[in-house]
């Protein structure tokens, strides 16, 4: 029996706009871009709320580009379904993600990648959508925002000396706490917490903010060392995140 042809996968192009280093004066925070990162902006091209985010970022109106609301991330145990084609991001050709895919319900999601400053262009990216898998949902719409890192002169002449062919080193990779995962979401719990309990050994106090994921006295004590031990070693630390997992 003659297999069944394989669908050829959809290549295309992403814009890509440019946040000013200082961001026109708009303060930090919300779904603005960080300095030195590029986001990834994927949306269901008929909601309205990912219009309008696409929208400010086109014409460069950070503040409300900052002030869009966050889709709330679902909670501890819910399945994720994807709604659009899965999709991979390259840049230069060379992967720098793979197999992500709006999730079902979501208006938009962002991913953030670590950006030297280095030169890049809209050009140099593509997304390749996987289009051998079931009808999807929803369209996926896709935007790339990029925003530099403050540089001296020698860091500015030393990226323009890496060579064209090398270019996409200048993308990282993202971090895994970015995807919706319910691990992803326990680990970032505990980092925090445990970042609290740094703060509270070192400097003598902190605030305590709301979290899903409390760590008790005796992980503090583990996590931290103490008043004059070392602090948890990496495997310690992936044993407590197990632990509460497992609740």
């Amino acid at each position: 029996m003659t297999p069944a042809p394989t669908a050829a996968p959809s290549v295309k192009s992403v814009e890509m706009v440019t946040v000013p280093p200082d961001a026109a004066g708009v303060p930090g925070g919300g779904l603005l871009p960080p300095a030195g990162s590029v986001v990834l902006y994927v949306g269901d091209a008929a909601a309205p709320s990912w219009q309008r985010l696409r929208e400010a970022a086109l014409r460069g109106d950070w503040q409300a580009v900052r002030d869009t609301p966050i889709p709330q991330r679902p909670a501890p145990g819910v399945r994720l379904v994807a709604a659009s084609r899965l999709f991979d991001l390259l840049c230069a050709a060379h992967p720098l993600v793979r197999d992500l895919a709006l999730p079902q319900g979501f208006p938009f999601r962002t991913l953030a990648f670590p950006y030297t400053g280095g030169p890049l262009q809209g050009s140099d990216f593509s997304i390749v959508e996987h289009t051998e898998r079931s009808v999807p949902s929803v369209t996926a719409a896709y935007l790339l925002v990029r925003r530099a890192p403050e540089l001296t002169a020698l860091e500015r002449r030393l990226l323009e000396n890496v060579s064209p062919v090398d270019r996409h080193i200048h993308m990282g990779r993202p971090e895994p706490c970015q995807t919706l995962t319910t691990l992803d979401m326990i680990t970032d719990n505990l980092a925090c917490e445990a970042h609290r309990a740094v703060q509270c050994k070192h400097r003598g106090g902190c605030l305590q903010g709301e979290s899903t994921t409390e760590l008790s006295d005796a992980e503090i004590e583990e996590i931290t060392g103490g008043a004059d031990g070392f602090a948890a070693s990496v495997a310690r630390l992936l044993a407590t995140r197990q632990r509460h997992y497992s609740l």
